[in-house]
């Protein structure tokens, strides 16, 4: 990544080992990271571009209309200008993307790998904060 983007780390020491495709989880999460990287060319620009991530333990929560007493929360935020309202729905559509030349299938990969692993992906953005939180059952 440029060396003009702060990537801040915030991880969770306690989460537990967990089994799972090694490659599909880190392709899900390279991809929204990139993402958020391209998302953040004017803030590169004004010197203040920054990705969090962020892990944490989700107790006693509910996702794809199942509850699970541990998740991983994984968050990947960024300072852009947030996911524009017009795909905000659609964002994990295949060829959806709201990036000029963007291919429109990252997100979609990425909610197919966090799918495989009974896991969800979740968006919330407004101008100046989009945080995507994959939740992933643990044992």
């Amino acid at each position: 990544f440029p060396r003009d983007l702060h990537i801040e780390r915030d991880f969770d020491v306690s989460i537990p080992e967990f089994r799972g495709d090694r490659e599909q989880l880190i392709q899900a999460t390279l991809n929204i990271v990139h993402n958020a990287a391209q998302a953040l060319v004017e803030r590169r620009a004004a010197g203040d571009a920054q990705i969090t991530l962020r892990t944490r333990i989700a107790r006693q929560v509910i996702f794809n209309k199942q509850w699970y007493r541990l998740a991983l929360e994984l968050h990947v935020i960024d300072n852009g200008p947030g996911v524009p309202s017009a795909i905000k729905d659609r964002i994990f559509y295949p060829l959806v993307s709201g990036r000029e030349g963007g291919t429109g299938l990252g997100l979609t990969l990425a909610q197919t790998f966090v799918q495989q692993h009974h896991g969800v992906i979740e968006c919330d953005s407004v101008p100046g904060r989009t945080d995507f939180k994959l939740l992933i059952p643990l044992p």
